[in-house]
């Protein structure tokens, strides 16, 4: 068997039952180390523990958890910025954060966070230990699988520290690119599955159901003290301890973060529009920024109007996210019906702004009627048509909207109602998008003294370009920061 670093073992096989499966088809592809002296097999925490138990069995191998924690893109955090690790300061960052444009404090201030997560899982595993003994030893380190690949390596980073003869990541799949970035960190990668398609972790699993803390302890052959929180059973007094340094609602029972968002209906005449609402998030501050209570600074409503993109775009939920961390609610909706959205895909006709404007004012309506959080303070967000559509809502409601920002917006649709709106506007449009410069440009004669317009160097209309998105939701959250603070 080849387990060296110029390649990666990939065995045909069809996807696993549950992660006992998955970890007895590694242990298969691990078993000549079973003749290799000094070999330990280290678990990642909580899904890697039942796969790296089956890995240790059959190697008759000692096993033992790190603690690494993936670092999660505002408003999409499933996917990672980075990772961090027990027995490091470092956060290994993602090509995502380079991608997207994260700034590296707002990654500092989110790693932060995990690192109170990290720390509560170490003591409760280990019993407040050290970390495992690894020097001049083999270290096996098991997942559950590979994404993105930076909790892995923010864990080999870990184990380095240590000493190790050998480091060998070993998943039962792995995602192609994941497994160049992990490869470069270790010494051997070994997987049994790379497939060319990845999707996600979860999509190779009959059976992907959370791991918890108390099932970790079980398989590691610890003890565990069980104390009852929110009603819920928790797995050690140590939470207590460690959950009181961060905000509450941030931890399930299992200590997993918990998403910010819950899905609305919000009632219409033509049927109910979808919409996601997210609370104002408060993490520490870092670098000289404070931090925001918990009440909201305001809601930020992020309309979508048209067929070609929806409220889930990745763009949305970014700004979004990073909208929540600047202290805002935020609420994502979408102003045309399912069935409305699929009969306007390949439509010839223009979108109505009045109409979907007229929408986006009754949604205004209903946040404010049901006392949504931050209510007080509206602003409204749209790219393209959804900018119109802003802009004809600010015109229908004169100081009851208190900003508008408009990505890339075809202002040159709301032209007829430009001259009543009366609320502070942001334009930002991408440097070589000529066409939507041009006419931003002339609506700023139009618009209310103090309007702005901001060029994103090197972006084009859909900011899809390395940093432009990042430099959008850093624009419009320092511009919202100098309405607060004249």
């Amino acid at each position: 068997m080849n387990t060296s670093a110029e390649g990666i073992i990939a065995a045909v096989r069809p996807h696993f039952c549950d992660r006992a499966h998955a970890g007895q088809a590694l242990a298969r592809t691990l078993r000549t180390f079973k003749w290799e002296s000094n070999v330990i097999v280290i678990g990642l925490p909580s899904g890697g523990i039942p796969i790296a138990r089956e890995v240790a069995d059959t190697l008759k191998a000692p096993l033992d958890v790190l603690v690494s924690r993936k670092v999660g893109v505002p408003g999409i955090e499933e996917v990672a910025l980075g990772a961090v690790a027990e027995g490091t300061d470092r956060v290994v960052a993602d090509a995502m954060a380079w991608y997207i444009g994260v700034p590296s404090r707002i990654v500092d201030r989110l790693a932060a966070r995990e690192r109170v997560e990290v720390e509560r899982r170490a003591q409760m595993y280990r019993n407040g230990g050290p970390l495992p003994d690894v020097k001049g030893r083999t270290v096996i380190l098991v997942d559950d699988g590979l994404a993105t690949g930076a909790t892995l390596r923010a864990a080999a980073f870990a184990i380095r520290s240590g000493k190790p003869r050998r480091i060998v990541a070993a998943v039962p799949v792995a995602s192609l690119t994941g497994a160049a970035e992990v490869r470069a960190d270790v010494d051997d990668l070994v997987a049994v599955i790379t497939p060319q398609r990845f999707d996600t972790i979860a999509a190779w699993y009959d059976d992907y159901a959370p791991v918890t803390d108390e099932e970790v302890m079980s398989i590691l052959g610890r003890p565990t003290r069980v104390a009852i929180m929110n009603g819920r059973r928790v797995v050690s007094d140590i939470l207590r301890d460690v959950g009181e340094r961060i905000a509450p609602g941030l931890l399930r029972a299992d200590g997993a973060s918990i998403s910010n968002e819950r899905s609305v209906a919000i009632p219409g005449c033509s049927g109910a529009l979808m919409a996601e609402f997210g609370r104002a998030q408060h993490i520490p501050g870092g670098n000289g920024e404070e931090d925001h209570p918990a009440k909201a600074r305001g809601l930020v409503i992020l309309a979508n109007g048209g067929a070609s993109g929806s409220r889930h775009s990745y763009r949305n939920r970014y700004l979004a996210g990073r909208l929540r961390l600047s202290g805002f609610a935020t609420l994502r909706v979408d102003l045309l019906t399912a069935p409305e959205q699929e009969a306007e895909i390949g439509a010839s006709v223009p979108c109505n702004v009045a109409r979907i404007g007229g929408r986006l004012t009754s949604v205004c309506e209903w946040a404010s009627r049901t006392g949504l959080d931050g209510a007080h303070r509206t602003v409204l967000v749209g790219s393209s048509t959804a900018a119109a559509a802003a802009l004809t809502a600010a015109a229908r409601r004169p100081g009851q909207i208190c900003a508008v920002i408009a990505r890339a917006g075809r202002v040159e649709l709301a032209a007829d109602v430009l001259r009543h709106v009366t609320a502070p506007v942001l334009l930002i449009v991408g440097a070589t998008d000529r066409e939507t410069l041009r006419r931003n440009s002339e609506a700023m004669g139009v618009l209310p003294r103090g309007a702005l317009l901001i060029r994103v160097p090197r972006a084009g209309h859909s900011f899809a370009e390395p940093g432009a998105l990042g430099a959008v939701a850093e624009q419009a959250v320092r511009w919202l920061d100098r309405l607060d603070h004249p």
